[in-house]
């Protein structure tokens, strides 16, 4: 009896040893760790640079005042709309004559009055050598009678034609200064004329190419000299983007790239190309205050004018150049990228556990990478593995 009791005994304190056994067991028994997963797919990929920048026009014209006189106040304001020589820009008037102080009138007299002086004189000068001219010729007439009878010589003959050559010679000289002394007379009388009034026909100025009016020089009315600017008319036919890339973004551009202005206002993005990178960049203070290099990539709108009706000159847009284009590509979602050894790993799950993998990576985005090798099409990747993911470790998919 006694024996049956101890036996019995002993094989409830194995029955209990082996329960405390399973229950430690159960408790340390690893568990498979909870990990969000994506797998690998095959899709199009591109690589893009982007950054913001300002519309402007390619092409812009500044109209000048072809001649100097008294311009009319320009109707035009910023933002109109102008046709190739069919809008007027400006009227030019011609410049009025100034106004006389007291003492400036009065010099005016005295010259319009010493012309006049000197008008009378010449016509007096002119009458005295008409009358000599019609001696000479008499005197040549009876002289030249004579001759012929032989009353006087042929010496005496030719002294009486060179002197009413001279008479002739001379009241020729004398109707020409009178025409002289006459011009000074208007002269004189225009310096004396009244300032009011109708000054002449005025110059009209036409646009010289359709667009629209970015900047007016000269508003109101006022003198203005030969070469003057007066308005700035851009060609909005001709609009495109000038972005300011960073200059490590830049050096990936060339001209002639696919691009789009997007996040502009409009309903869809504008399709444009690369024009220009220009040849020097400039530092520019970010809204940080961190200084960078930066290079203004010139982007040609290349879609029909009606894509891109309410953009104008000045207004800020987006741009984006794409430098490398795939239709179909292997892509990994770039949150199961991680950095291991200065290298890209992701880690791909085999048979319900973590392995760590080495790839190689194309192109990047800010949603997938391409991936050019290391892993393949469908495999199952840890997106955003946490510090407890290590290489083998049981994993388990988290239920959405």
């Amino acid at each position: 009896m006694t024996k049956t009791k101890s036996r019995i005994r002993w094989i409830v304190i194995g029955l209990l040893a082996l329960a405390a056994a399973g229950v430690v067991v159960f408790l340390f028994w690893p568990r498979p760790v909870e990990v969000d997963t994506a797998n690998v797919v095959r899709g199009p990929i591109a690589d893009v640079v982007a950054d913001q920048g300002t519309a402007r026009v390619r092409e812009s014209y500044v109209v000048s005042a072809p001649v100097g006189g008294q311009l009319e106040r320009i109707p035009l304001e910023v933002g109109d709309r102008v046709t190739a020589d069919g809008t007027v820009v400006a009227r030019i008037r011609p410049p009025a004559p100034e106004f006389l102080d007291p003492r400036a009138r009065a010099e005016a007299e005295a010259g319009v009055d010493a012309a006049r002086s000197a008008l009378e004189s010449a016509t007096a000068q002119r009458d005295r050598l008409a009358a000599d001219a019609a001696r000479t010729r008499d005197e040549l007439r009876r002289d030249s009678g004579l001759a012929r009878t032989g009353v006087v010589t042929e010496e005496t003959l030719v002294t009486a034609q060179s002197q009413a050559d001279q008479a002739a010679n001379a009241l020729k000289a004398a109707e020409a200064d009178i025409l002289t002394r006459r011009a000074d007379l208007k002269s004189a009388e225009a310096a004396l004329a009244n300032p009011k009034g109708d000054s002449g026909q005025a110059v009209t100025v036409t646009s010289p190419t359709s667009g629209v009016v970015t900047h007016v020089m000269q508003q109101s009315e006022r003198a203005v000299t030969v070469g003057t600017p007066l308005v700035e008319i851009g060609a909005t036919q001709g609009l495109e983007a000038a972005i300011e890339f960073l200059s490590q973004d830049a050096v990936k551009i060339r001209p002639g790239m696919r691009a789009e202005i997007y996040n502009w206002g409009g309903p869809a993005e504008i399709p444009a190309e690369v024009r220009r990178v220009e040849p020097q960049g400039f530092t520019k203070v970010s809204a940080l205050g961190v200084e960078e290099q930066r290079t203004l990539v010139i982007l040609q709108f290349t879609g029909p004018p009606a894509a891109w009706a309410g953009l104008a000159p000045g207004y800020r847009v987006w741009g984006r150049v794409y430098l490398r284009q795939l239709n179909s590509a292997l892509l990994a979602p770039l949150g199961a990228l991680i950095r291991n050894r200065g290298e890209w790993a992701v880690y791909r799950i085999e048979n319900g556990h973590a392995r760590l993998r080495q790839i190689q990576v194309g192109t990047m985005t800010d949603r997938e990478a391409e991936v050019l090798a290391g892993v393949n099409l469908g495999d199952p990747l840890i997106i955003y593995p946490s510090d407890e993911v290590s290489d083998g470790l049981l994993v388990r998919q988290r239920v959405q």
